[in-house]
């Protein structure tokens, strides 16, 4: 099996200009970030539903439309919850419990401790 790199940075400005590549464009990316992952995901933090809403610009009634499966929210709404929750190190793949990253923001407390510190350059 063979699988192309995609710059997204390159995407996101080809874009900008109104030119698709690829024959996709970056809208066509899947996210990782589900339903199903939104509840699971505050209670690894212990975040309310109102502190997701602080840290994502997400409302809170469109959350708790999502939790409770009242409504789908757009793409960029499912986005912008994706990467409040991605900054403190969640990872998120579908068909999965949300996992804590090992190498994100949170994974390590303090990386002096880790046995593998002296590589960082």
């Amino acid at each position: 099996m063979s699988g192309k790199i995609i710059d997204l940075e390159q995407i996101r400005a080809l874009k900008a200009l109104g030119i698709e590549w690829g024959g996709f464009s970056i809208n066509d990316l899947p996210v990782s970030f589900s339903t199903e992952h939104c509840a699971k995901a505050r209670a690894i933090l212990n975040w309310s539903v109102e502190a997701l809403a602080f840290r994502s610009g997400v409302s809170v009634r469109a959350i708790r439309d999502l939790e409770d499966n009242r409504r789908p929210l757009r793409k960029v709404t499912m986005q912008a919850l994706s990467f409040a929750l991605e900054a403190e190190g969640l990872v998120f793949l579908p068909g999965m419990e949300p996992m804590r990253g090992q190498n994100c923001r949170g994974g390590t407390l303090d990386p002096r401790t880790r046995d593998d510190f002296h590589l960082i350059d």
